[in-house]
């Protein structure tokens, strides 16, 4: 189990799949793009996800209470957080810090 600590956010990125329109359509097919290079950097800029957890202290600097939960829909900035692979279950997360949510899917 992975907790995350301070003003942290855990989140469930998206898969390229749900999200890219061209891996989309070859999914609806039954088509299976090989996993290469190209598919593992487009994954990487992937910048959706699921709130899986939050820090005790996210968003305390803002002064507000986190306008998040856990199993939100968000959206956050390209590239950032850090990857992290749960040892137990070998399921990949992000954490990302609270500033970096961009916004929230309702």
């Amino acid at each position: 189990m992975i907790i995350p600590v301070l003003h942290r956010i855990l989140i469930k990125q998206d898969k390229l799949e749900e999200t890219d329109a061209s891996y989309k359509k070859l999914r609806e097919l039954n088509l299976v793009m090989p996993d290469g290079e190209d598919k593992t950097r487009k994954q990487a800029g992937v910048d959706r996800g699921t709130v899986v957890a939050i820090g005790a202290t996210a968003y305390k600097d803002f002064g507000t209470s986190p306008p998040i939960s856990v199993g939100d829909k968000i959206a956050y900035a390209r590239f950032s957080g850090k990857v992290i692979n749960d040892s137990d279950t070998g399921e990949e997360f992000i954490a990302l810090n609270d500033e970096d949510i961009v916004c929230l899917f309702k």
